[in-house]
């Protein structure tokens, strides 16, 4: 009976655990959607100072206000594309950036308050404490990051790196990728019976999700470099599957990072190498049913991807599209928790 007892508090306290692991996941999430929103608005650099405490309020006063936006006027983005903005409308941008802000310090919160409990009160096994140990720390790195990328935009250029905003949404997608596995793994029981899959399933799933990965990044480089604003074309590129101005800078690998129609190509070639592998991994694992969850992913986050450059970046179908890449990221990661606990 107690044994009964302890075994029922136990999973009670794991789906707490899951619950809290679920939340967090999906804030992160709706993170990079409103960091879209920010970046598609042009509120990104608005703010022009860094203060972590202090700065979870916004300004309470008219002479507060008035010192904001003189900051910002010192700043090139405003010198070169929102000279002689009114307050309205920077207040406007303002808010935008703040809002983003504070949702990361809720995000960091909401994580950081529960994970203090359940450790004090060991509620979580050693090797969970060091995986979630280890978002704490990619949780802190990420508010420095952000902060580095958007001080690349107020020193000479009136944009932020497109290097620092790719290292910036890494950084989530590690965080999210850490969350979402070990809510997986709380949540997906070991059956009696063992699953049968093709061989080396998970080793194919290993490289979409790494693919995936550098799909993100890149996709990071197009928002980055503007490159969706070029070639609104699809499949074709200027009329050809593969552009002429592909390698004209110099040294010639700078055109993998700096070359917004290289960028452009590379975006859709990966998309559409994920696809085929993810096609291929389905016919071989016709039986397992989470692997069409990531097929299925996987073509909703393409559609969404041309749809976003066919009708030349909606910021809708842009924000949804940015998000969604962590959802089919997680799809990835589901399926592999799934192959690890029923093969």
């Amino acid at each position: 009976m107690e044994q009964n007892s302890a075994r029922f508090m136990e999973q009670k306290q794991s789906k707490f655990i899951a619950i809290w692991l679920f939340l967090c996941s999906i804030m992160v999430i709706f993170m990079v959607g409103i960091g879209g929103f920010t970046r598609l608005s042009k509120a990104g650099l608005s703010i022009t100072e860094w203060k972590p405490v202090t700065g979870t309020l916004p300004p309470l006063s008219e002479q507060d206000w008035l010192q904001e936006k003189l900051k910002y006027e010192d700043t090139p983005e405003y010198k070169a594309f929102n000279y002689g903005i009114s307050m309205k409308e920077f207040r406007a941008i303002y808010l935008i950036e703040y809002i983003h802000r504070l949702f990361a310090r809720l995000t960091g919160l909401v994580f950081v308050l529960p994970f203090i409990y359940f450790m004090l009160r060991k509620k979580i096994y050693k090797k969970v404490l060091i995986r979630l140990s280890i978002v704490l720390l990619f949780g802190a790195l990420q508010a420095f990051v952000g902060w580095y990328m958007v001080k690349s935009g107020l020193v000479s250029e009136p944009h932020v790196s497109h290097y620092r905003l790719a290292l910036h949404l890494l950084l989530a997608l590690v965080i999210f990728a850490l969350l979402s596995y070990q809510f997986f793994d709380y949540q997906i029981r070991p059956k009696q019976t063992k699953l049968r899959v093709s061989y080396n399933t998970r080793y194919y799933v290993v490289i979409i999700l790494v693919l995936v990965m550098i799909q993100i990044i890149f996709g990071a480089f197009v928002a980055g470099l503007n490159a969706g604003l070029i070639y609104n074309t699809f499949p074709l590129m200027d009329g050809r599957i593969v552009p002429k101005d592909l390698f004209f800078l110099q040294p010639t690998w700078l055109n993998i990072f700096e070359n917004r129609a290289t960028v452009q190509f590379i975006h859709r070639a990966l998309a559409l190498l994920i696809l085929v592998l993810a096609t291929i991994l389905t016919i071989k694992n016709a039986s397992v049913k989470p692997v069409y969850i990531m097929l299925l992913s996987v073509i909703t986050q393409i559609t969404l991807g041309v749809v976003t450059l066919l009708l030349h970046i909606p910021m809708v179908i842009a924000i949804a599209h940015q998000m969604f890449s962590f959802i089919l990221f997680g799809s990835g990661l589901y399926f592999l928790c799934y192959l690890r606990k029923q093969t």
